[in-house]
């Protein structure tokens, strides 16, 4: 790891835009990168492949490089805990009947039903936390770009506050966190199945944000499944646990990412770039991924 770091010429492999849960539009997600000074970006939204050629075309339009990818949502059978895989270098089918994508959809699918579900709760109760109520019908408004519902289309329908506002994180916790009255959640499938499946789809898994999940009891059985890397990384990885995912890469063979896992207003990270992997510290595998990206766009 270079002691001396800069996010110009860099790579943000972890950013979300209005496809899933975040606010920023692709271009606009570009449009920050360049600013940044980045060489390029990866647009990782969550549990779908639908929204990848609509990323492509954007890239090639602005001219930016620019990986189209998914963060899978998963589950260690063994611990009950959450994992998320960060997915490259995929193409989505024309049936979306692709190992992942199987796998995927049903996630989103069981999302979106229950978010709604949280937004009708909150409608019906007449939930009003800072003066203002939200329809169902209104939450689906904010959320017509995304290939899902989310409890973040719930906040801004609700609140129309930044995640970074205390106000917001208040009403969150009250409401979604500690018994609150829209705290429900989904099933999620078993990680080392992803993992198979985005293998089996063509697609280069990465374990995202170890330190947020602790999921690096995981990596071990992860990486017999097919885990070809990890995320150095993230705002939540602390310098130890950076160093750890380096250690870990060297021992099992694996790569090295990094990304700030940018949601826009609707997450903690500021900008894009705000966490990022430089050339030399990720070696030839991220050039390989940008790569792969041109053959599939």
């Amino acid at each position: 790891m270079q002691e001396h770091r800069s996010v110009q010429g860099s790579f943000d492999l972890h950013t979300h835009s209005v496809y899933s849960d975040g606010s920023q539009s692709v271009q606009a997600l570009i449009a920050e990168a360049r600013e940044r000074g980045l060489s390029g970006i990866a647009i990782t939204d969550h549990d779908s492949l639908r929204q990848l050629s609509s990323v492509r075309a954007e890239a090639r339009k602005m001219g930016f490089p620019v990986i189209a990818g998914v963060e899978a949502s998963c589950i260690d059978s063994e611990t009950g805990r959450k994992i998320h895989i960060l997915c490259y270098g995929l193409a989505a089918t024309a049936d979306e009947s692709g190992p992942l994508e199987l796998l995927v959809n049903e996630t989103l699918a069981r999302r979106t039903a229950n978010t709604l579900w949280q937004a009708w709760t909150l409608e019906r109760k007449g939930m009003a936390p800072c003066g203002r109520k939200a329809s169902v019908a209104d939450v689906v408004e904010v959320s017509r770009a995304s290939t899902g519902v989310y409890k973040q289309h719930v906040m801004q329908a609700l609140t129309g506050l930044g995640y970074r506002d205390g106000e917001y994180q208040c009403v969150y916790r009250r409401l979604f966190k500690n018994g609150g009255i829209a705290e429900r959640d989904i099933s999620y499938p078993d990680a080392l199945t992803v993992v198979r499946a985005a293998r089996e789809q063509g697609g280069v898994p990465v374990l995202a944000h170890p330190q947020q999940m602790d999921s690096w009891g995981a990596i071990p059985e992860l990486v017999k499944a097919g885990l070809m890397g990890i995320e150095a990384f993230h705002p939540d990885n602390d310098a130890v646990a950076t160093e750890e995912a380096f250690r870990l890469a060297r021992q099992y063979g694996i790569v090295c990412t990094g990304g700030s896992d940018y949601h826009g207003r609707y997450g903690a990270p500021e900008c894009v770039g705000s966490c990022f992997i430089t050339p030399d510290e990720a070696g030839e595998s991220v050039a390989q991924l940008f790569d792969q990206e041109r053959l599939l766009a």
